[in-house]
């Protein structure tokens, strides 16, 4: 099959969710409609009573969605898409949909396919990892979130060139915008932590409030407030986080408020913003927060953690998994009354040269 693409129009697979992968899939629209591209996004949902992503998606820009049902009826309808669209570009950023997109890649070589990984290999079991190698050799180019995450995808047979770090973006205008809207917390003295993320067990939330329990039998006056997507999962990690506040007798210090479409004003008035996952891609919410001036206390998940948090600087660090290290961590960050920043995002052009430059050459 051939297919005929003109001028800067990019086809965005998104699946219905909201985590950091989808997040930064809207900020790099933004990005390319910026610099005059035409956008279309296609929402890929597994549950058609579903509807996230789509309250962020930027203005006036085309969409459709796919509900997957089976398989095979979910390639047929990325096939379906990309031919009515005719796009020039065909980007995704979640590691289960970038398989199957590249399986339909191959019935259109005049477009070219880019492909963000979202996550470390070493979370997949070792089949999916050979899977994963074998259809990313189909890609034109592989956008990885730090460089131990580079190395993974070039040992699993992909050449050196098609891979790329790009360390995720910031929008620092839009971040100050909406951490400028009233504090959640009233004004009396207490010390607040801060996590945010939906409800899932990477997230280590039940980790947080073993070590919040010891916090607060040190620190009197502190609270927890966990902000995210309680029923992620079936709501089995917000029942394990009730039933340890119940047992701990932390019900009126531990709050859940929920999923909130702007947690900034949280992360900005918060005492400590707290990362206690057990691993994550690149947290964008503790890099959020840094840039908000509010310090951390974070468990060393992956590693570029240990270069982004300089212990006494701008937060404090634990070995994931550890309540005892993350309270203690906890207690030190919420000390620090001024932070530095050591994140240093890629920048709105280096992630627009990736799909001007693939346009650019010859098929």
């Amino acid at each position: 099959m051939r297919t005929q693409t003109r001028g800067k129009r990019a086809l965005i697979f998104i699946q219905n969710g909201l985590g950091g992968a989808e997040r930064i899939q809207i900020e790099i629209s933004k990005m390319l409609i910026a610099d005059g591209w035409q956008i279309k996004f296609c929402m890929i949902s597994f549950n058609s009573k579903e509807n996230k992503i789509k309250q962020f998606y930027p203005e006036n820009v085309m969409s459709s969605e796919i509900i997957a049902t089976s398989q095979f009826g979910l390639l047929k309808d990325i096939f379906k898409q990309i031919k009515e669209y005719q796009p020039t570009v065909v980007f995704a950023s979640a590691m289960h949909l970038n398989q199957r997109i590249l399986l339909v890649s191959i019935l259109f070589p005049k477009i070219k396919f880019i492909m963000r990984n979202e996550n470390y290999l070493y979370t997949l079991p070792k089949w999916k990892c050979r899977t994963l190698g074998l259809t990313y050799r189909l890609a034109d180019k592989i956008i990885v979130q730090t460089e131990e995450m580079e190395n993974e995808v070039v040992n699993l047979g992909i050449k050196n060139d098609k891979v790329i770090t790009l360390h995720n973006p910031v929008n620092e205008k839009e971040i100050h915008a909406k951490a400028a809207a009233p504090s959640p917390f009233p004004e009396d003295g207490k010390i607040r932590f801060v996590a945010v993320g939906r409800f899932a067990p990477q997230k280590g939330f039940d980790i947080l409030v073993d070590a919040f329990r010891i916090v607060a039998s040190i620190v009197p006056d502190a609270e927890l407030y966990i902000v995210g997507d309680t029923f992620y999962g079936n709501g089995a990690v917000l029942k394990t986080v009730r039933d340890k506040a119940g047992e701990y007798n932390l019900t009126d210090r531990i709050f859940l408020p929920g999923f909130k479409s702007n947690p900034y004003p949280y992360m900005r008035h918060a005492d400590v913003f707290v990362l206690s996952s057990r691993y994550e891609g690149l947290p964008n919410t503790l890099i959020e927060a840094l840039f908000l001036g509010t310090p951390a206390a974070t468990t060393t998940c992956i590693p570029i953690i240990s270069r982004i948090i300089t212990d006494g600087k701008n937060g404090y660090t634990a070995t994931s998994g550890n309540a005892e290290e993350l309270a203690k961590a906890m207690i030190e960050a919420a000390k620090l009354k001024t932070i530095t920043n050591n994140y240093k995002p890629a920048s709105n052009e280096e992630f627009i040269e990736q799909f001007n430059r693939l346009i650019s050459q010859k098929h």
